[in-house]
């Protein structure tokens, strides 16, 4: 980043600053509901380091996160290109978690992206509230790609996630940090129901703190799910290291359904960016690398 800025290229970060709130008013609430990515101290003054470089804001709200990993590059012109995914920019993200990550060369899709960080940028506040707004669906190199943004998309987020497994027919695999969403445990169980054979892995640590939410779907979807035994979160060890597996990924057939989203009631009120890519072949490479995981930590 200092390197382009000293090329004249404008930088703009924004960063989610209700997380790390200090020893007396740290929430006494589950990892879930942190989602994961509790900041160990320095964070928020590592970021403001660039600051020489860079606009800065830190964005708040009421128990929600600024939970969107993503980068705009060039997005007014023709080289316009959007990195998102699951890993938040750190070492463990890098080095210790499974996450996935795309680069998608579109103008278009880069000019959502860019209105929801003006929107962040401008308010500095995460909105409360859901908007009646659907998806938008934009095609890149061909491929129908969904893009949609929480809170205000958040409804037509999980419809459309719940959508996509209903229809499913041939293959389902889930490969998520956490499942706590009612409406998606329930179509994964119709799913099994109706004998399609789901597969994937889940961080076993974080969700046994929401597990007694969904006891009984819970325990019917699991047996269909590898379990990856990770650092259990502790509030007491600030440079304990992350290495949740931090995926946040459906294949319903021929649809992958990928971004920040965890697939809990709580991102529904973060902000949040969900892209679902209906094509056969993106489908298939996310299937192999669920599979791996899966192979890695079956034993």
């Amino acid at each position: 980043m200092r390197e382009r800025a000293n090329n004249n290229v404008v930088i703009r970060i924004i960063y989610d600053a209700a997380t790390d709130l200090g020893d007396d008013t740290v929430s006494t609430a589950s990892p879930a509901h942190l989602e994961a990515d509790k900041k160990r101290p320095g964070t928020e003054s590592f970021v403001r380091s660039f600051s020489d470089i860079a606009q800065i804001k830190g964005i708040t709200g009421y128990r929600v996160l600024m939970h969107n990993k993503y980068i705009v590059r060039d997005g007014n012109s023709a080289e316009a290109a959007v990195i998102t995914g699951s890993p938040n920019y750190t070492n463990d993200s890098w080095g210790l978690q499974e996450n996935n990550l795309l680069c998608l060369r579109s103008q278009l899709l880069a000019s959502y992206y860019s209105k929801d960080f003006a929107d962040l940028l401008s308010t500095g506040r995460i909105v409360e509230g859901f908007l009646d707004r659907n998806v938008d669906v934009v095609r890149v190199a061909e491929v129908p790609v969904t893009v949609a943004f929480a809170p205000e998309q958040s409804p037509a987020i999980v419809k459309e996630i719940v959508g996509a497994i209903a229809a499913a027919r041939r293959r389902l695999l889930v490969a998520s940090v956490v499942l706590s969403s009612g409406p998606i445990l329930a179509a994964l169980s119709e799913a099994i129901d109706r004998g399609l054979q789901l597969g994937g892995i889940y961080d076993g640590p974080q969700m046994d703190q929401v597990r007694r939410q969904w006891v009984a779907a819970w325990d019917k979807i699991s047996n269909h799910l590898v379990r990856k035994n990770s650092l259990p979160f502790d509030r007491n060890k600030p440079h304990q290291p992350h290495n949740f597996m931090h995926n946040k990924l459906v294949i319903a057939d021929d649809v992958v359904v990928t971004g920040s989203f965890n697939l809990s009631n709580h991102a529904m009120g973060n902000a949040e960016n969900v892209l679902l890519i209906r094509d056969a072949g993106i489908a298939s490479k996310y299937e192999a690398y669920i599979q791996q995981v899966v192979a890695k930590y079956r034993r």
